[in-house]
């Protein structure tokens, strides 16, 4: 299953899109529980697998940089949500910037989605 880690099964945490071997624009999903990356491709949604209504939602601030490094990538078939992390914008680390970024989690939240992979780190929260 694509959406899947090929090593332990369990889900991603969010995806990751790099560079790799001169090819530019790969995304690599990243396991919640191993830390494993896995290619997917980028015009799918990572839960159901669809490729229609597929959209991306960011914040935004007047003056703030790498704001769009991280964002969220929407599904309207299955109405659920992953982030996206771009290194080359200023974020670095998948775990740790999904943690970062939790105000973007209340937004794609309050639009009606729901995160499609856990971050075992927020478990004990709530």
């Amino acid at each position: 299953v694509a959406g899947i880690c090929p090593c332990c099964g369990f889900l991603p945490v969010a995806g990751v899109v790099k560079g790799v071997g001169g090819i530019g624009n790969l995304r690599y999903l990243h396991c919640a529980l191993c830390n494993t990356e896995w290619h997917m491709v980028r015009a799918k949604c990572s839960a159901c697998g669809t490729d229609e209504g597929v959209g991306y939602r960011h914040l935004a601030r007047e003056g703030a940089q790498h704001l769009d490094a991280v964002r969220a990538e929407t599904c309207e078939s299955c109405k659920s949500y992953l982030k996206i992390i771009y290194p080359e914008k200023g974020a670095f680390d998948p775990v740790a910037d999904d943690l970062a970024t939790l105000a973007l989690d209340v937004l794609v939240d309050e639009a009606g989605y729901g995160r499609s992979g856990p971050n075992l780190l927020l478990a004990g929260i709530g």
